[in-house]
């Protein structure tokens, strides 16, 4: 991070925060104090202080856990140990090295063609990789961060009109942000949207919107995105693999990954014994080599004997007008192995929504369970919490 840091011009801005503004010369002189050349427990929160904590972290040759956990574990051969985000079972400690986060910056950098004149906007906790691969996109290519406490939408909308040319969000935050204030958004470059499903329809909106999305993939074993819908390819629900990236996709659909990206294993486990990541996610690759990423394969719901994929069903549930939003999830069930509930938010009644649910979803992928909140529970990167979901239930 160090060499990062040097060759860009110490006049330049690197963070913009309500606390002020640090250049590249001060963060430099800041994060050159910091380095501890020993492992380091990184408990970061999104303030100024803990990216500069962050980089003179990586920069100091130990090894570096970003928490929260409570405890540093043993890192093994890794620069880097980043927590996956738990969607699907407890998180696990990713061992990433200098080479993982140098080939992500300059494969995210020659994909999207962001440099010294872009400012991305992080609003996302620096403990995920999505918020993490912001601070390192931005060092090695020489750009400007825009910096917030969190997300809130009027103040990330009112950003989006400003210095911003660059965003990461989930489609829960896209929705907000066009709920919000769907006037054209001008100077904008490129808006990320990855980390679940897109409904039907959220992609145009927001390009009417004049908000150039792209839909990304992506996760902490490979730190960040592997594919991004190309900025001159036509808006689909696809993503491209970036450059140094091989996806091939298996007879089961099954999606694997290669590249020097990729995580070299878990915290606690022996390096994998092959080049190629077998990921947890399902996909179908297009003949020009894009991938259409259908949803993760341990969400599977199995119900009598049937897999159903509880993504597919979210993006159909979120079709009808008054709903704002849902998630799907399994439900033990004595007759059935599971059966398939839903929680949404909306202004629709149960009744109503089982009714038109009928003509809209076959068989088993019919919710046959459904609760109606006021919120769905998230994890702090604004994903559903699908573990807690089922405890309605």
């Amino acid at each position: 991070m160090i060499e990062w840091l040097l060759r860009v011009d110490p006049a330049r801005p690197l963070i913009y925060a309500d606390e002020g503004t640090w250049t590249y010369g001060q963060a430099l002189a800041q994060v050159e104090g910091r380095i501890e050349k020993s492992p380091r427990l990184v408990r970061p929160s999104l303030t100024p202080e803990s990216i500069l904590d962050v980089l003179a972290a990586i920069s100091g040759g130990g090894a570096t856990v970003i928490g929260p956990e409570s405890s540093i574990v043993d890192p093994g051969n890794a620069d880097l140990v980043v927590f996956t985000s738990g969607t699907s079972g407890d998180p696990r400690g990713v061992r990433l090295t200098r080479r993982n986060l140098e080939a992500a910056a300059r494969a995210s950098s020659q994909h999207l063609g962001h440099g010294p004149d872009d400012d991305w906007l992080l609003a996302m906790p620096l403990h995920h990789v999505g918020g993490l691969t912001i601070v390192v996109r931005q060092v090695f290519s020489g750009g400007s961060i825009t910096l917030l406490p969190g997300f809130d939408v009027r103040t990330v909308a009112s950003a989006m009109r400003g210095r911003v040319t660059m965003v990461s969000v989930v489609p829960t935050m896209l929705r907000r942000i066009l709920d919000h204030d769907s006037r054209p958004y001008e100077g904008m470059r490129a808006v990320l949207v990855g980390g679940g499903p897109i409904p039907d329809g959220l992609l145009e909106e927001a390009s009417a919107a004049g908000l150039p999305v792209l839909p990304t993939y992506g996760m902490t074993e490979t730190f960040g995105q592997i594919a991004t819908l190309r900025p001159d390819a036509p808006l689909e629900h696809l993503v491209h693999p970036l450059p140094g990236v091989d996806i091939r996709v298996d007879d089961q659909c099954r999606i694997s990954v290669r590249g020097d990206q990729v995580s070299p294993g878990y915290v606690n486990e022996p390096d994998r014994s092959s080049d190629w990541l077998i990921t947890s996610d399902l996909g179908v690759m297009h003949e020009d080599g894009a991938l259409r990423v259908l949803g993760r394969a341990d969400n599977v719901i199995v119900t009598g004997g049937e897999n159903v994929n509880p993504e597919s069903i979210e993006v159909e549930i979120q079709a009808h007008p008054e709903v704002h939003e849902a998630v799907v999830v399994g439900i033990p069930d004595d007759e059935w192995g599971m059966v398939v509930g839903c929680v949404f938010v909306g202004d629709v009644l149960v009744e109503e929504l089982v009714e038109w649910s009928a003509d809209k979803l076959a068989g088993p992928r019919r919710p046959k369970r459904w609760a109606k909140v006021e919120r769905l529970p998230r994890l702090s990167i604004e994903k559903p919490d699908r573990s807690a979901a089922a405890e309605f239930f």
